[in-house]
């Protein structure tokens, strides 16, 4: 079995600022993609960037932050080690965002790349998993990692071609022939 796909499937339960994480949704996607988090890209952000994200991914998916209560208020002043919990985060977004690694192929000569949809990816998601038999409630609902492999099954089974996915031993190989070309570089730098 991929790596990647037991990654997407299987999941621990994450706390990130003392918060009990929800599975990372495409809702919750496309919510911190909203809002231009800094986090959801795996850049960093200030503290505050941090306990929006996952005020946001402790709720409901497509649920609006509503952050002016005197609990919240309270968990805004709790200081907290920072450093650690942008490492929980990140532990958190990797556990729910494995999808299969494709090969990239340069287009053959006169190939052209299709121009990229105006429509959020997450929509289009979310219209595919609907198609596959969900409700809207439940598409939104999906784990991010899990809707990817969903859609890449579905494309396979309705089109009947396989897709070109990255295998762990190739993902292994990759690994250590970068690994063997930044040792040599470092070794050929004067």
């Amino acid at each position: 079995m991929d790596a990647l796909a037991a990654e997407s499937f299987l999941n621990a339960p994450h706390k990130v600022c003392g918060l009990r994480m929800l599975p990372l949704s495409l809702g919750h996607a496309f919510a911190l993609e909203a809002i231009g988090s800094p986090f959801y890209h795996g850049e960093l952000g200030s503290e505050a960037d941090l306990r929006l994200a996952a005020w946001i991914c402790s709720r409901p998916p497509l649920a609006l932050p509503q952050m002016d209560g005197w609990r919240c208020r309270l968990w805004k002043c709790r200081k907290l080690d920072f450093v650690a919990e942008v490492a929980r985060w990140k532990t958190y977004v990797a556990d729910y965002c494995a999808p299969p690694q494709m090969w990239n192929k340069a287009p053959k000569p006169g190939e052209q790349r299709h121009e990229p949809s105006a429509i959020p990816s997450g929509i289009s998601t979310v219209v595919r998993l609907m198609r596959l038999g969900m409700t809207e409630e439940q598409a939104w609902a999906t784990p991010v990692g899990a809707a990817t492999w969903y859609e890449a099954a579905a494309y396979e089974t309705e089109s009947g071609s396989r897709l070109d996915i990255v295998s762990d031993s190739e993902r292994l190989a990759i690994a250590r022939a970068k690994a063997r070309a930044a040792k040599s570089e470092e070794t050929s730098a004067p």
